[in-house]
């Protein structure tokens, strides 16, 4: 297990020690928060940028998106944060693993990293809020409060996938893993 560990953690230096790996990490996960709190406060920012203007609606959307955790349940918050850093890691991991073969024709990875961001976009906060891709899907979240726990099982679903995304793709990055024939 300890040998595991320390194959993870040399591959992810591997990967975050050169600068643009990290700094896709975190520009994807920081959009991908960013697009969560503009859905989530859509009708709002459309309301101020009509009666007050663009700039005013982004200084909205600033105020929006550092207190987006008042705004949410806290698990649902805890969850987004997770997985838009787990999603941010998962495009920095593929990324480098493209650019470091051409060909990558690992369709479990690929398979299991595209399941968990589809998760993830979907219902990546508090789906019972309507936040994600499901409320513009017309999915709403009356539907979702029949779940157990009003949604949130779909998070931890997305953080699961994304998670063994990431840690088969480290693997394979460490290994050198290019095709599994």
């Amino acid at each position: 297990m300890k040998n595991y560990i320390d194959n993870l953690f040399s591959a992810w230096k591997e990967v975050f020690g050169k600068p643009r790996y990290f700094i896709l990490a975190v520009f994807v996960a920081l959009t991908f928060y960013s697009i969560n709190v503009f859905i989530a406060s859509y009708s709002s920012l459309i309301s101020v940028y009509t009666q007050q203007g663009f700039f005013q609606a982004v200084e909205i959307f600033s105020i929006f998106f550092v207190g987006f955790m008042d705004r949410i349940f806290f698990s649902s918050f805890i969850t987004l944060i997770i997985i838009a850093v787990l999603f941010g890691i998962l495009i920095s991991l593929i990324t480098y693993k493209t650019n470091m073969i051409k060909n990558n024709s690992g369709k479990t990875m690929g398979f299991l990293g595209t399941t968990g961001i589809f998760l993830g976009v979907l219902a990546p906060g508090c789906a019972a809020c309507g936040i994600g891709l499901l409320s513009f899907l017309g999915i709403s979240a009356a539907i979702l409060n029949f779940l157990p726990y009003n949604g949130l099982e779909l998070s931890i679903l997305a953080i699961l996938v994304l998670g063994y995304a990431t840690l088969k793709i480290s693997e394979d990055i460490r290994i050198g893993i290019i095709c599994k024939i």
